[in-house]
């Protein structure tokens, strides 16, 4: 007996069943009999279906909160971009979202490291100073080092800290420490850039174009 035959065999059981079951349950009705439990017939449902949803609208404040970020994006890519006339705008756009991330996370002025990355590294991912500083904010990897590992397991080299993501982050991160302990913005940026005063003063004349540029975004938005 091949397996087809077993098959075909085996469904006209089953369908033979079946009807004697539902003529079986259909005589006990006939004769108002109850139904024995093992003739009874699950009921049939079937689920309204629901129009989709419409997303909720956006509060005023979220609206404004979006339109402050977009002018905040667009006033920091063009910065960069203007300091690295490689650097395509979808580029900046990137850079200048993982600036305002690492900001945020960190509490830091968004303006102040777009500054500081264009006078460290000029706006190029894959700057490397002769000191040892790499990347965006030229992160000193020698001092750095133990810690980036420790919390950036994934970063395993000085290599590692080129990726303009992680380098921003970083950066940022250890700026937020030295100006916890500093008395001022100024003297925080200067334990960043070790001690240099001229860098401190120029991302404070950057971070007031910056502002002035930044109204201006709102204006069109």
């Amino acid at each position: 007996m091949n397996f087809s035959f077993m098959a075909r065999r085996w469904v006209l059981s089953c369908c033979v069943l079946l009807f004697f079951s539902s003529a079986a349950a259909a005589e006990w009705e006939h004769y108002g009999l109850p139904i024995p439990a093992s003739q009874r017939r699950m009921p049939f449902s079937v689920k309204p279906i629901h129009p989709p949803q419409k997303a909720p609208a956006a509060s005023p404040q979220a609206k404004k909160l979006e339109k402050h970020r977009i002018a905040q994006r667009k006033t920091i890519a063009n910065l960069l971009r203007r300091y690295n006339k490689k650097l395509d705008k979808q580029a900046a756009l990137k850079y200048a979202e993982y600036i305002l991330q690492a900001c945020e996370k960190y509490q830091q002025d968004p303006f102040v490291v777009a500054a500081m990355i264009v006078h460290e590294s000029s706006a190029r991912c894959n700057a490397v100073s002769r000191g040892g500083d790499y990347g965006l904010m030229q992160v000193r990897w020698r001092v750095h080092r133990k810690s980036i590992t420790k919390k950036y397991p994934h970063i395993k080299n000085a290599k590692g800290i080129l990726d303009p993501k992680y380098n921003v982050l970083v950066g940022t991160e250890i700026l937020a420490r030295y100006c916890s302990s500093a008395p001022d913005l100024k003297e925080g940026l200067m334990r960043y850039s070790a001690g240099n005063r001229k860098l401190a003063e120029k991302v404070f004349a950057a971070r007031k174009g910056l502002q002035s540029a930044y109204q201006e975004h709102l204006k069109t938005l």
